[in-house]
């Protein structure tokens, strides 16, 4: 009995050692979070707005869990406070194109004081009372920092071919490596906004004009950093998860 009880004694030491390993690699990122405690790489993650459903079923994913992206529900706009943005990593907007300026003014706060945005199509570009303006930028010192600009005021589509890859300005941004190989392909291009960059142009998708519409830029203001999509991110999930590990490491 003592015999027994000298041979767990020893092996114990061993045990926590491999322990504290297993979570200090997963704090380092270098194995993924398998078990969410103590997770260098968490990312708590809200939407304001509605997600598409791409976007939705790739947050709640296994995959999204092993990279410790945390989701929860969704929230509309008009109850969304600058309290309430800091306490995400990552703030995504989508689904819905009307924010006050109370919302755009927590928006433009929660950037500049270092938040990490993404903005999706036209979301919060347009004002519930001003229908007749469209525009992240206004009114000026409550716009959202948006790193793109909406081509006329009724936000139209750039035309696009189905079956069209990404084309990636950038081949070594880190939301591009890994990808390049493989390619990202739209499956709507029918709905990628157009839209003038105001940033730094990460991708952009062939039109059939034979131009390149801008499909992924990135820009910030004062501490933040914002990633705009002009298509559904649902539709390219490895680049939309690298992207949210880019702005939450």
């Amino acid at each position: 009995m003592k015999s027994r009880f000298h041979s767990i004694e020893g092996v114990l030491p061993l045990v926590l050692l491999i322990v504290i390993a297993f979570f200090v690699l997963q704090f380092l990122n270098i194995i993924p979070c398998i078990v969410p405690i103590g997770c260098g790489g968490e990312i708590d993650v809200v939407v304001v707005g509605q997600p598409s459903p791409t976007v939705q079923q790739l947050l709640q994913s296994k995959e999204a869990r092993l990279r410790g992206i945390n989701y929860g529900v969704d929230f509309p706009p008009d109850i969304v406070t600058i309290d309430f943005l800091r306490s995400f990593k990552v703030v995504i907007l989508q689904g819905d194109p009307y924010f006050d300026l109370n919302t755009r003014e927590a928006v433009k706060q929660f950037v500049d004081g270092g938040g990490k945005l993404i903005v999706v199509g036209d979301a919060g570009s347009k004002h519930p009372e001003y229908t007749n303006v469209a525009g992240w930028a206004w009114p000026r010192g409550q716009g959202i920092p948006v790193p793109a600009k909406l081509v006329g005021e009724e936000a139209g589509y750039a035309e696009v071919a189905y079956g069209q890859v990404l084309q990636f300005a950038d081949p070594n941004h880190p939301i591009a490596i890994g990808i390049k190989k493989i390619g990202a392909t739209l499956s709507r291009p029918d709905a990628v906004f157009q839209v003038t960059p105001e940033g730094k142009m990460i991708a952009a998708v062939r039109t059939t004009a034979g131009t390149l519409a801008p499909a992924v830029i990135e820009g910030g203001s004062g501490l933040g950093t914002v990633m705009y999509f002009a298509y559904d991110p649902g539709q390219t999930p490895a680049m939309f998860l690298a992207t949210l590990e880019y702005l939450g490491g």
